[in-house]
């Protein structure tokens, strides 16, 4: 688990590769009003005081981190980072991180636009 300060949290419904149970997985990112907000696939993530990113970009993917590092089942290892894909503010899909370095987190490195 990664301590990223104020973040939200994606919460997308998970299948273990290992042992085919279903669970929920939270997915840390920074991207919006980070506020500790939750989400799920499909909503529009809301902007106010603690932002972070641009609004309304037209494709975007933010950095995420799952807040576990194994299924709450079998206790296996599952993924640990991804890209959460957004396009005007509206969360698409999730998919494994394709490359750490496609974020500057020197210079709000959250998130890349598409």
């Amino acid at each position: 688990m990664s301590n990223m300060g104020t973040y939200n949290t994606l919460k997308v419904d998970e299948q273990c590769l290992s042992c085919g149970a279903s669970f929920i997985l939270n997915i840390q990112f920074k991207f919006g009003e980070t506020w500790l907000y939750n989400y799920r696939l499909g909503e529009k993530i809301k902007w106010g005081s603690a932002n972070n990113g641009i609004p309304n970009l037209d494709k975007v993917k933010v950095y995420g981190v799952s807040e576990s590092d194994h299924c709450p089942h079998c206790k296996n290892p599952i993924l640990g980072e991804y890209d959460i894909i957004m396009n005007k503010d509206i969360i698409n899909s999730i998919v494994p991180m394709n490359s750490l370095g496609d974020y500057d987190f020197d210079v709000d490195g959250n998130y890349c636009p598409l």
